[in-house]
């Protein structure tokens, strides 16, 4: 069970049976992109909570998952996906703006957080989040989001 910063409570059951016949399908980003809570991570869940939800992965390691469709209950954060770009500066900064901020993850990506601030020169802070991750045929890749 995780409890949300708002007071909700997300509830999602690991079992190991079912993560080991799961069977997770992959796309490349849609509408809606998802985040599972840190305890379905260190659970393990990597496949299961992909189908439990019906969500497509973008990579095998990436453990990121998107849909075309909203899954409201997801229990972690979801996003809506608003571009995707290369992992280029200038290119991600005119998505935000004359200050240059967004929130930053980096999921199976080969630069940490930091390296990648260094790199392209983004602040923290802003609306807009960036996941810097490899997509499902192995590009890296920089969907801009915006938190639901």
């Amino acid at each position: 069970m995780n409890l949300r910063r708002d007071g909700c409570q997300q509830e999602f059951r690991v079992n190991r049976a079912r993560e080991a016949r799961a069977v997770p399908r992959y796309a490349e980003a849609q509408q809606y992109l998802y985040e599972p809570n840190a305890a379905i991570l260190k659970a393990g869940a990597f496949k299961s909570i992909g189908t439990a939800f019906e969500l497509l992965k973008l990579h095998q390691h990436s453990h990121l998952y998107t849909s075309q469709e909203l899954r409201a209950d997801f229990p972690g954060r979801t996003f809506r996906i608003l571009a995707m770009e290369k992992a280029d500066g200038p290119t991600l900064k005119a998505h935000l703006g004359p200050e240059g901020r967004a929130h930053v993850t980096t999921r199976n990506f080969p630069e940490s957080v930091a390296d990648f601030r260094r790199r392209t020169g983004i602040r923290e802070g802003g609306d807009q989040y960036l996941f810097a991750t490899t997509d499902l045929r192995g590009r890296l890749v920089v969907l801009i989001c915006a938190k639901l």
